[in-house]
């Protein structure tokens, strides 16, 4: 077993915490471009988007090993049983001034990262809502309920193809 040095830990935790503050602003930065897609109706931008948001998660997923693996090794550096008690302000108070300075800077910046994108998932979510809404009232408008639907083909016969959609029309 590799033991590391408590500071060659924290220059990787600062690190880490770096990366995790960058991944905060491209998911905030994905989501507002994800918002501007779904409004401009701009179907390959939101499949691309998608896409890059997975990619992200993925991304997110390795990061947060690393920063398991590290949050323990500093747990039994400084006597903690469980590394979930290691919370970075408490890590803050165990370290020298230079070293406390550069978490502290880094936690000050993900919480502010962290409300940034709350704001944004929630601007996000609260669109889909609205064009859910827009799409169920245009539904309504083209099929009413409780009136009986008949459908044609291009020749104007009543021709029912089964599994074919009600509507095909583009808005």
């Amino acid at each position: 077993m590799i033991v590391r040095s408590t500071e060659s830990l924290i220059d990787e935790l600062v690190a880490i915490l770096d990366e995790e503050i960058d991944l905060l602003e491209q998911k905030r930065s994905q989501l507002a471009d994800l918002s501007e897609a779904l409004v401009s109706a701009d179907d390959e931008a939101t499949e691309t988007l998608l896409k890059q948001i997975e990619q992200t998660e993925y991304t997110q997923t390795r990061v947060d090993i690393r920063l398991r693996d590290v949050r323990k090794a500093l747990a039994g550096v400084f006597g903690y049983d469980d590394a979930r008690a290691l919370r970075l302000s408490v890590l803050v108070s165990e370290l020298p001034d230079t070293q406390a300075s550069a978490v502290d800077d880094r936690r000050g910046r993900l919480a502010r990262q962290v409300g940034k994108l709350r704001r944004q998932h929630l601007q996000t979510a609260m669109l889909l809502v609205e064009c859910s809404k827009v799409n169920r009232m245009m539904m309504e408008c083209l099929l009413p309920a409780g009136e009986t639907v008949t459908t044609y083909d291009a020749a104007g016969t009543n021709l029912w193809r089964n599994g074919a959609g009600l509507v095909d029309k583009e808005l």
